[in-house]
């Protein structure tokens, strides 16, 4: 096993670098936007649960997270290569648990409901999605993470805080119940896989470019949750502090809660808002249909 210096050199190359492959990006390797540094509104002062509240102003860096969820054809290296062999890339727990599924690939990677190449990944644990990371760092020499819970709103909200990523109105309703039993009853197609929109299943990735967030990313409502390296907190204002140090993230035990955000396509409109939050467990959450996983880099595009 590594000592604490040797994986942290790992996962956190060195961000000076040239572009990794000229001229056209591979299909395996995610497509990132840029997020300027500044401030923005994380939580909710309408419409929100208490775990939304106070809302409050946070200043972060700038960083950049993938365009859309990774799909099952950029997460097949992964499975394919050694990412669920290589001790290096999963936390102790994590290989622990690894160990104990003997697991090998996600849960539902061999289920043709949800296993299309340009569909999102799912059924996949919070190790899984920290032992992907890793495994994408260790590719391209480039440091590639799970989003903190902070800079998964942001990214989905813009710094103003819209609603939902495209803004604070639903379709051509304000949000409210004649929007929610209009939406139900037309099942027409709108901004978002949600339960309004009737698929009852995940989407290929990008299919709603109607619902891009201010910054252009894609699926942040809706379609499936997004793992965050968040440990779960109820209370707000949110604490900044380094979610992707080695002792971060070997705190993580098999049942402790963690951040997901984004909601997904069997929940209603109001739980695809940008400031909505929820949890699941590291790894008992790990057959979830709905669990999918965005990356996030502090190093420059």
């Amino acid at each position: 096993m590594m000592d604490d210096k040797a994986q942290r050199q790992l996962v956190q190359p060195a961000p000076a670098q040239p572009a990794l492959y000229p001229g056209q990006r591979p299909a395996w390797l995610p497509e990132m936007i840029e997020i300027p540094a500044g401030p923005f509104l994380m939580g909710s002062s309408d419409m929100a649960g208490n775990n939304e509240k106070p809302q409050h102003q946070l200043e972060l860096p700038t960083y950049s997270i993938s365009k859309t969820p990774i799909t099952n054809a950029q997460f097949r290296p992964f499975v394919e290569g050694d990412g669920y062999t290589n001790r290096d890339y999963w936390t102790e727990h994590g290989w622990q648990w690894r160990q104990q599924e003997e697991r090998v690939q996600p849960h539902h990677w061999k289920h043709g409901k949800w296993n299309g190449a340009d569909y999102p990944v799912v059924g996949v644990s919070w190790f899984e999605a920290v032992a992907y990371c890793r495994w994408l760092s260790a590719q391209t020499g480039r440091e590639y993470r799970l989003p903190t819970e902070a800079e998964w709103e942001k990214a989905a909200r813009g710094s103003n805080g819209y609603i939902w990523p495209w803004g604070n109105e639903w379709g051509n309703n304000t949000y409210g119940i004649i929007a929610r039993i209009w939406f139900k009853r037309s099942r027409q197609p709108e901004r978002c896989n949600s339960e309004e929109d009737g698929q009852g299943r995940t989407t290929p990735v990008g299919s709603y470019p109607n619902g891009a967030s201010p910054y252009g990313l894609l699926d942040m409502a809706g379609n499936v949750n997004e793992w965050c390296a968040t440990h779960w907190r109820k209370d707000y204002p949110y604490q900044i502090s380094d979610e992707w140090s080695t002792e971060y993230l070997e705190q993580r035990g098999l049942k402790d809660k963690t951040v997901v955000r984004g909601g997904c396509y069997w929940q209603e409109l109001e739980y695809v808002r940008g400031a909505s939050r929820n949890f699941f467990s590291a790894s008992y959450d790990s057959w979830n249909d709905s669990i999918g996983v965005r990356v996030a880099s502090s190093a420059p595009l």
